[in-house]
């Protein structure tokens, strides 16, 4: 009985994960890359809450579609969260349009930076080298403070046209090809 329900959450798991992962490849929210790591991401989280299956509460379809819709759903958010940020001596390895757009890019950046206070230019510089929680030992400023500071400096290089994230693999998914 228990391999009859588990093949069929198994097919189940399958499809819905195969499902929402191609919404999401269509959707720009992954890369066709990381589509089927992101369904085995699915299917896995299925298999893993099987044991917690009660059919009096719902079907077993029902309940394989919602651990894959909040698995993939937790992934996507954890990554829309947690962007990645290019340093800023990267930016010249960015693709641009011609040589003026990347001097403008440069200008702006100077101008950003010489408009902050020193301690602001300072903290960026250091930000740069290591996580904000060393940079607070560093400069002897609670972590809280140094987080504020942060969300003040990117609505400054927001505002200047200069925000910057790169899309990277959803944490838990690994890169296509990729070792375990």
């Amino acid at each position: 009985m228990v391999e009859a329900t588990f093949r069929k959450a198994y097919a189940i798991a399958l499809r819905a994960a195969k499902v929402r992962a191609t919404a999401a490849v269509v959707s720009g929210v992954i890369p066709v890359s990381d589509r089927e790591d992101f369904e085995q991401e699915g299917v896995t989280a299925c298999l893993r809450a099987l044991p917690q299956f009660d059919p009096g509460r719902a079907s077993l379809r029902t309940f394989i579609e919602r651990v894959v819709a909040a698995r993939l759903a937790s992934i996507v958010r954890r990554t829309r969260r947690n962007p990645e940020l290019v340093p800023v001596d990267t930016l010249s390895q960015l693709p641009v349009i011609g040589d003026d757009g990347r001097r403008e890019v440069r200008m702006s950046i100077d101008g950003v930076l010489e408009s902050l206070h020193d301690e602001d230019r300072e903290l960026v510089g250091l930000l740069l080298e290591v996580s904000p929680a060393e940079a607070s030992r560093e400069l002897g400023i609670p972590r809280s403070t140094i987080h504020d500071r942060i969300q003040l400096l990117r609505q400054r290089f927001t505002l200047a046209g200069l925000e910057i994230r790169v899309r990277r693999p959803a944490r838990g998914v690994r890169p296509a090809g990729g070792a375990q």
